[in-house]
């Protein structure tokens, strides 16, 4: 068994793709791998085991409120079934919007005519925070938890919409702020487009917190970015007797721990591992994943290894929701609305590391402080 197989075959033959130590059958696979390679198994699974509690990583910027969003990976789109189109079908695809949203919020309702919002509520290419005024509010709360009718397979709870997002439909689409919405919800689209441009949807109880990407279990590129950095990383830190207080993963870590885990990395670069793969082949596959590494990210140094994995992340889980330039929208059910314009640009800011993390194979960032 190789190194390689350890630190990637350890992340593919997990129930979920990617390992966990507080996972019983993941650590039951690692087991089995240092058996196979004749290593202290029990000292170090122990050793692992130990430290489970302190696997989840708590940042300075730790969310306190409630999350409310929905997974990325679990969201199913909603199509309209043919032939079952009505007389309000022709006039909504003339005005633009999403008939299944119309049916929806008339149900919800109990109205034949959608009402119109009494306020103009903007929307521009910045970031910005926008109130649900007056009358509005009331309809803004009633719509807050719609969602269409599943026609998913049986078993299939996910309807593809969260929180809050009929409401920012209705809110502008049926205003006099001049802005046509259409659903997204197809393939990697985002929510909602406003005059075209994407918007994705989140809800959570406060627009300061770290704000959910989505999870990344179907993102082999980056998964295994991440497995190789912290697997190289935790066989340095188990086998050099420097435990620590806690254990990071590909799962959940912070910025600083990116940077930790690239010291090890550079220490391993600086030896010559082709010369002691002479003598013991399993440097040989250390060897191969940092040369891997090397031809996925430029970096000189440990802080900047870190930069270059938090920025490819980020800008990979971004560019397909919501887009270059396009927004995000934190949603709050007492109706305040803050739109981060998102640019590739903000992510270049070397505090970028201070404001991101991952918990729970959740890629989450702070967009106030990295978006304003």
């Amino acid at each position: 068994m190789t190194l390689d197989e350890l630190l990637l075959e350890w992340s593919y033959k997990t129930e979920r793709g990617y390992p966990s130590l507080d996972n019983p059958s993941d650590v039951l696979v690692l087991e089995k791998i240092l058996n196979e390679l004749n290593l202290p198994t029990y000292d170090i699974i122990q050793s692992l085991k130990e430290q489970e509690d302190a696997v989840t990583v708590k940042t300075d910027d730790e969310i306190e409120d409630e999350e409310e969003f929905d997974s990325e990976e679990e969201q199913i789109p909603n199509e309209e079934p043919p032939g079952e189109k009505d007389n309000d079908d022709e006039l909504s695809q003339i005005q633009g919007g999403s008939v299944e949203y119309d049916n929806l919020i008339k149900k919800t309702l109990g109205v034949e005519n959608i009402p119109t919002s009494n306020n103009l509520y903007k929307f521009s290419k910045n970031t910005f925070i926008e109130q649900v005024k007056g009358e509005d509010l009331k309809i803004w709360k009633d719509l807050w938890e719609a969602k269409p009718d599943k026609k998913t397979e049986k078993g299939v709870e996910t309807a593809g919409v969260g929180k809050g997002e009929v409401s920012l439909y209705w809110l502008y689409h049926y205003s006099k702020s001049n802005i046509k919405v259409d659903e997204g919800r197809s393939g990697d689209d985002p929510d909602l487009f406003f005059n075209g441009d994407g918007v994705e949807v989140k809800a959570y109880k406060s627009h300061n917190s770290k704000l959910s990407l989505g999870r990344y279990g179907a993102d082999k590129e980056n998964l295994r970015l991440l497995s190789v950095i912290f697997g190289i990383s935790t066989l340095a830190r188990v086998f050099g007797g420097d435990g620590g207080d806690k254990t990071v993963n590909p799962t959940n870590f912070s910025g600083k721990d990116l940077v930790d885990a690239f010291e090890h990395v550079i220490a391993f670069s600086d030896v010559d591992l082709e010369q002691l793969s002479d003598l013991y082949p399993v440097f040989n596959d250390i060897k191969s994943n940092v040369d891997y590494l090397d031809s996925m990210l430029e970096y000189t140094t440990a802080e900047e290894g870190a930069l270059a994995m938090a920025r490819k992340f980020l800008k990979d889980k971004l560019e397909r929701k919501p887009g270059d330039g396009n927004h995000l929208v934190n949603l709050k059910k007492d109706g305040s609305m803050k739109f981060f314009h998102v640019t590739f640009a903000a992510l270049d800011d070397e505090k970028i590391l201070d404001n991101m993390g991952s918990s729970q194979s959740a890629m989450k960032l702070n967009f106030t402080k990295t978006f304003g």
